[in-house]
């Protein structure tokens, strides 16, 4: 009884991402006609959860981003992130971020995200929401809104596929549309025991509402010691 369960909802999830790989393929063949500029980046770096007490936990992570063509440092990134676990499904954080960028001054951004998961195995749904206030040169400034589901299923104890979509919307912007960019990721994360983890993943990230929108194709490689849900 048991197995023939296991064995139905593998075979529905398993129709289900093959639906959806199926939808998204031509939807990029289409945007790649009128995305006018195009890079390759590999972004990798690595962050460890530390707990502080109970449900509260501060988290340190370094990342590098290179681009053009995965030839040149784009940028170093530090975060320092403090983060509150509600309950299992619910959880918080706040992160201050530095962007260290080569001949250039360094930037820096707020970050307030909420988290939500819902677990059935051998599926697992995450949503989050972030508000993200960026400072950059010349006193500028962007504010971004980020919504981001995650659909992850558990093929085994230490292989985790997952695809997740996330889109950005503007605050305070009235030149036009306030959605200008979105993010397609398709990955595994491999887990090494409880707390270690490897995350590959490739990522679409794309501009829109832009006369000259730009693409770009991002390898992800990340290490992560993380004893959060």
């Amino acid at each position: 009884m048991v197995m023939s369960m296991f064995y139905s909802i593998f075979n529905k999830t398993r129709k289900l991402f093959k639906i959806i790989i199926i939808l998204i393929i031509p939807l990029f063949n289409l945007t790649n006609l009128f995305s006018q500029q195009k890079d390759t980046e590999l972004w990798t770096g690595t962050g460890i959860d530390i707990p502080v007490w109970d449900k509260l936990s501060i988290e340190p992570a370094e990342q590098f981003r290179f681009d053009n063509g995965i030839t040149k440092l784009k940028s170093a990134i530090t975060d320092l992130s403090l983060k509150y676990k509600i309950n299992k499904y619910f959880k918080v954080s706040t992160t201050y971020r530095l962007y260290a960028i080569p001949d250039g001054i360094p930037n820096h951004a707020l970050y307030l995200s909420g988290y939500f998961k819902y677990e059935n195995k051998p599926l697992e749904l995450a949503y989050r929401l972030t508000y993200k206030k960026k400072f950059e040169e010349k006193n500028q400034k962007q504010e971004h809104i980020r919504n981001k589901i995650t659909a992850e299923f558990e093929a085994s104890d230490w292989l985790k596929p997952f695809i997740a979509y996330e889109l950005f919307y503007r605050l305070n912007y009235k030149k036009g549309d306030r959605f200008d960019n979105y993010r397609f990721y398709l990955g595994c994360n491999f887990k090494i025991n409880k707390d270690h983890e490897i995350q590959l993943y490739y990522m679409r990230e794309e501009e829109i509402n832009m006369k000259k929108p730009k693409r770009t194709d991002i390898i992800g490689i990340f290490y992560n010691i993380d004893s959060w849900f």
